[in-house]
């Protein structure tokens, strides 16, 4: 059982580190101002639709993070709707 874990988080890591490759390799991955800017859209977006500051600032925490570590900026399907 603890070869089948240890062989799975193997695999993971391996996908999502040939993932990041690729899109590199492309030219698709986005740079830390890119998503700096997306994630103040989204900012921006929440707090039209009445969410509060606080959950605003925290949605536009969430989609950075997302968007530095996948290196994909999604941030129509991201933003919460009220």
């Amino acid at each position: 059982m603890k070869k089948v874990f240890k062989a799975v988080v193997f695999a993971l890591v391996a996908y999502l580190v040939a993932d990041r490759a690729m899109l590199h390799a492309q030219g698709r991955d986005l740079a830390a101002s890119a998503c700096a800017q997306s994630a103040a859209q989204v900012e921006v977006d929440a707090l039209s639709k009445g969410f509060s500051h606080a959950a605003a600032s925290s949605q536009r925490d969430a989609f950075r993070s997302q968007c530095l570590v996948s290196g994909r900026s999604q941030s129509g399907e991201t933003v919460a709707m009220k």
